[in-house]
């Protein structure tokens, strides 16, 4: 009877999961190669293929993939202790600000060296239509 009902149960399951599937409507990129569930979504194809073949040396997980994650990772905790005191936002979230603003934001001692992967990552920013922030 447990068996019944738990094969009952994995069938269930099995239904809702495929119609899920089916109900997950794909757009077909201009590119003729790549589909996305947001057509908005397409042009970051290009981006990804631009970044893999023209920084990362055709995917290759090197310092160049490494000082992208960290600038990432430094744009996105940033904060200002000074707002923060008077109570106000002091900032943080991934907003681009460090490739924005190189001059001053990678003077900050956390930031030091960051501006190596601006300028690699600004010839990018340029063939592509989006914010630093969504690079």
């Amino acid at each position: 009877m447990a068996f019944k009902a738990l094969i009952s149960i994995i069938a269930l399951l099995g239904t809702l999961q495929s119609t899920n599937a089916a109900l997950t409507k794909r757009v077909a990129c201009p590119d003729g190669k790549n589909t996305a569930t947001n057509a908005a979504c397409c042009q970051l194809f290009a981006v990804r293929d631009d970044l893999q073949q023209n920084l990362f040396h055709n995917g290759q997980c090197g310092e160049e993939a490494h000082e992208s994650l960290r600038i990432t990772f430094h744009d996105a905790i940033a904060f200002s202790p000074a707002m923060e005191a008077r109570g106000q936002f002091g900032g943080g979230g991934a907003d681009g600000s460090i490739a924005i603003f190189p001059e001053i934001e990678t003077n900050f001692h956390a930031n030091v060296g960051l501006d190596e992967i601006v300028a690699l990552q600004n010839p990018i920013h340029a063939r592509h239509n989006l914010s630093h922030a969504d690079l």
